[in-house]
């Protein structure tokens, strides 16, 4: 009696992760969607970031208009007009920055390409990776998406386990 009892209170507390799930999944933001003149006001800072060249200077009022969540992150982006970085053309942009500094910061596109035209297009190694002056370009495993990672300050080497 008291296995039967278990195996229903499990196969409740399974069925309430799903649905919580996929409530999640349904409420995820869309891209947002920008008109022309604000994509050319920022597509260049954009581009540079994106490519790992050079960081947004996130004062400008261009970025500033950027759509956010309520928690701060910006929401995803379609550009508006044919978009293209290293010469590919860019489905979506991505852009995480921690406000505090610790976290770092990254830039993702999801390409219209072929991961094997990402890599050549970014110059990336056999390992799908590059090293710039800003930060580490990345393909996706699996897919067309390459993200620069900007390390923040946040450093481990003095922890210990307790």
């Amino acid at each position: 009696m008291i296995v039967g009892q278990w195996m229903t209170q499990s196969r409740g507390a399974r069925v309430k992760h799903i649905a919580a799930l996929l409530a999640g999944l349904l409420a995820a933001p869309a891209a947002q969607a920008l008109d022309a003149a604000q994509w050319r006001a920022v597509a260049p800072a954009i581009q540079a970031a994106l490519e790992c060249r050079t960081q947004p200077d996130t004062d400008s009022a261009a970025w500033k208009a950027l759509a956010r969540s309520a928690s701060g992150e910006f929401k995803p982006i379609t550009p508006p007009v044919p978009f293209a970085v290293f010469g590919l053309p860019v489905r979506e942009v991505s852009i995480y920055i921690d406000p505090d500094g610790d976290l770092g910061e990254s830039y993702t596109t999801a390409f219209n390409a072929s991961p094997a035209a990402v890599r050549k297009a970014a110059k990336l190694a056999a390992n799908a990776g590059r090293t710039t002056t800003m930060g580490e370009l990345m393909l996706g495993e699996g897919s067309s998406s390459l993200t620069c990672t900007v390390m923040g300050s946040y450093d481990e080497s003095d922890y210990q386990e307790p």
